[in-house]
């Protein structure tokens, strides 16, 4: 999940900071500190590992877990509650063991059967926290610090001032940055940046493009941040547990450590980051630390089933490859896969090392995801729209309709988010995950920081709009200097929480994937989200291809044979800073079935949810839709709007929420499809999106197997190879096929179309499917 200022700035050419002119001496400096250093130097050699006696043997006690530590390489290890054996395992070549599933509050014996030593241990519960003197012991400097959490293990964190001062001139409003990336490497982000202009490869210990929120972004703006890493990553201690409860509680610990710095300004912190560090924002803050004073997360995610299983299928691609790579990342240090700044630290920092030794223990995560694919206690566990329901800290959120990483899914979630607090102010825009950053929302961004986490009027950042071109990319749009600024503190603050909270950025021409953005064509604020006033639009599937606003009078059928393997493509790894362009191909002519709408006298105006209705029969007992909404234009090109996906053995729903445009698919159940003789309606929930279809247009409803419709996804599919399932919809009679729109009253829409493509929207020539539509 990657982000979009770093791989902008990553490109473009320096600047200093306050001091123009030293563009020149920081870009000597770059090639003259980065030349000799830049490229990725062999794995360290750090020696066996393995403890040699039981002289550091210990067990730490965490939230409804513990850990091992020192042991033998194959201790057997039990946990009792009594005399029964609850727990345990053997230890593994590092020494260590972590017995999961134990119950909050209670105490155990931990056993080491080998050795004989027997001690107790009490579990932590998750709503006891530490006492104030745990957070005020921690003393924090510039550079690299480890900061103690409350079962033991410590967090790798890079203290950073901001922008051309020291710690000695705060102290300084702060925020952290919450990630499992090359968040917390020590080195100079912005001499990395540099060092790129002249075709240097990365420096290993700077931290990654993807963390440039953090790192970079906001100490332009005059905030210091400390850049944290998530426990079992990095130089961080513990095992991956990828946003369990002790990922959350670390968030928790971190922030109550650093709000005791000296350094900070007012005894609080905030929180920053896109896509990985925004996601974890969400489940911190549910956790309701005293001294977080705002969250901005970005590009973050919903509902963690619905990108590892959307409509009950194996996200194979994107889900699958980012999993992989934190697997990866969680491997013991010196280790190919394991993050570079760890691996250029272990042979020398002792604490780097001694973190390492926990990683063995760390689940597969992707495998445990694929082998769970009903709804289990694995995604209720990690349940982010639960946690936005609990945000009591003002927040600024940004998603984007046309998210190739973690979808638009999140959206379906927000209304939860508003409704947690009457201070949370929410950009929803069009284009893809890296938009998040955009010159249409970096001043309200900032704004927003100034008020609630600087406790100051808001400023000018004259720095970021001096190098907004390297920001958002030569010939963006500059961002404006906010409406609030020079006011005092309460009247700004009054004015921000009198705007509407939802903000509406449609209409992106370009965006990141394009180089530049030069700002969304169309910027409405609505009081809530979906847009009040928001009214349900219904197409019906029918002969020959027509797609009407009325059901088909006679009943007819239609059939296409599933391909689900031509316009599979590769999405590439889930972290790249230059993916390739996606090439929107057609679909073969029986290989799926086409509705289209005539020409349309109005423009119509789709906001939020959409859901189909599919009544099906199959050859199979089992098979995959996709069901994609495109805009065919009047020079026939056709542009891709929005697209979902359904396992059909996964359509079973919760009728009492269900909704035309919001199918409560349970996921907890198979029902396979009943014959070819027989029709089962299977509820498809497209992606919510947000789109102009204009006058003269016409919309298009395609149905068909999956993959090849999504940037970034691809999908294990059921059905087989070889094309020999025939799937048939039925268009009327008794159980119709459709898709139900929501369409927002936002009046008039900019009169000039989109070009085609335009930013997260690709295009093609429209071909119509072999039932004609």
């Amino acid at each position: 999940m990657a982000d979009s200022v770093g791989e902008v700035m990553g490109e473009s050419r320096p600047v200093r900071h306050r001091i123009r002119s030293g563009v020149v001496v920081a870009a000597t400096l770059c090639v003259a500190v980065l030349a000799g250093c830049a490229a990725r130097p062999p794995l360290p050699d750090v020696g066996n590992q393995s403890p040699v006696d039981r002289s550091g043997y210990r067990v730490l006690a965490g939230v409804e877990q513990l850990y091992v530590l020192g042991a033998l390489t194959g201790d057997a290890i039990e946990v009792r509650d009594g005399t029964d054996v609850v727990g345990g395992g053997t230890v593994d070549r590092l020494g260590s063991l972590a017995v999961r599933g134990l119950q909050q509050g209670r105490t155990y014996t931990v056993l080491n059967v080998t050795s004989g030593d027997s001690r107790p241990a009490r579990i932590l519960r998750a709503d006891e926290h530490p006492p104030q003197s745990f957070y005020d012991s921690t003393v924090m400097h510039e550079g690299l610090n480890y900061i103690p959490m409350r079962d033991g293990i410590t967090l790798a964190a890079t203290v950073r001032p901001p922008l051309g001062l020291s710690l000695a001139d705060g102290p300084f409003p702060t925020v952290i940055e919450y990630s499992g990336y090359q968040v917390a490497a020590p080195g100079d982000p912005l001499l990395n940046k540099l060092g790129g202009l002249f075709g240097l490869p990365r420096d290993p210990m700077a931290p990654g493009g993807e963390t440039d929120v953090g790192s970079l972004l906001v100490r332009l703006a005059g905030f210091a941040t400390v850049s944290v890493q998530i426990r079992g990553s990095g130089c961080s201690g513990g095992e991956s547990d990828l946003f369990d409860l002790p990922t959350n509680l670390d968030g928790y610990d971190a922030i109550e450590t650093v709000a005791t710095q000296p350094w900070v300004s007012n005894g609080i912190v905030g929180m920053v980051g896109i896509s990985f560090s925004g996601f974890s924002q969400i489940g911190v803050a549910a956790t309701h630390p005293p001294h977080l004073a705002a969250i901005a997360p970005m590009s973050f995610t919903g509902n963690l089933y619905e990108v590892a299983h959307p409509g009950g299928i194996f996200n194979d691609g994107f889900g699958s490859t980012w999993m992989a790579e934190r697997v990866a990342n969680a491997r013991p240090a010196p280790d190919p896969g394991a993050l570079p700044y760890a691996n250029g630290l272990v042979a020398t920092d002792a604490q780097c090392r001694e973190n390492q030794k926990l990683r063995l223990q760390t689940r597969d995560g992707n495998d445990l995801i694929r082998s769970n694919e009903l709804f289990t206690d694995i995604y209720r566990r990690r349940d982010f729209p639960g946690w936005m329901r609990q945000i009591r800290v003002p927040t600024f959120a940004s998603l984007q309709f046309d998210d190739e990483e973690t979808s638009s899914y999140a959206i379906q979630s927000v209304s939860g988010l508003l409704g947690a607090n009457d201070r949370v102010f929410l950009n929803l825009s069009s284009g893809h995950h890296r938009d998040a950053v955009t010159p249409d929302t970096i001043t309200e961004y900032f704004e927003f920081l100034d008020i609630y986490v600087a406790r100051r009027p808001p400023e000018p950042k004259l720095l970021v709009n001096l190098v907004s071109d390297i920001i958002f990319g030569t010939g963006s749009a500059v961002p404006r200097f906010p409406d609030t600024v020079f006011m005092p503190l309460e009247a700004a603050r009054a004015r921000v929480e009198a705007r509407p909270r939802v903000r509406l950025l449609t209409e992106l021409p370009s965006g990141s994937a394009e180089g530049h953005n030069p700002g969304a064509r169309w910027d409405v604020r609505v009081p809530t989200y979906p847009v009040p006033g928001s009214t349900e639009q219904t197409w019906y599937l029918g002969p020959q291809g027509a797609l009407r606003s009325v059901p088909p009078s006679v009943d007819a059928t239609a059939s296409y044979r599933p391909d689900v393997v031509s316009r599979r493509h590769d999405p590439g790894p889930a972290v790249v800073d230059d993916p390739e362009r996606f090439v929107w191909t057609p679909v073969a002519a029986d290989a799926s079935l086409g509705f289209v709408t005539a020409p349309l006298d109005q423009d119509v105006v789709v906001v939020g949810p959409v859901g189909a209705r599919i009544a099906l029969s199959s050859s199979a007992a089992d098979t995959d839709l996709a069901v994609t909404v495109t805009e065919v234009r009047p020079d026939g090109q056709e542009m891709l709007v929005g697209t979902g996906v359904q396992r059909a053995s996964m359509r079973h729903v919760d009728a009492d929420r269900t909704t035309a445009t919001r199918p409560a698919l349970t996921f907890d159940r198979v029902e396979p499809l009943r014959g070819a003789g027989t029709v089962d309606v299977v509820p498809v929930q497209v992606m919510p999106m947000s789109h102009v279809f204009r006058a003269g247009s016409r919309i298009r409803i395609v149905v068909a197997g999956v993959n090849g419709d999504r940037e970034r996804w691809t999908f294990d599919s059921v059905d087989p190879a070889d094309r020999s399932t025939v799937d048939t919809v039925h268009l009327g009679g008794a159980t119709p096929s459709s898709v139900t729109f929501t369409v927002a009253p936002l009046g008039p829409a900019p009169a000039e179309r989109l070009p085609c493509p335009a930013a997260a929207k690709p295009c093609r020539v429209w071909t119509p499917a072999g039932n004609g539509g």
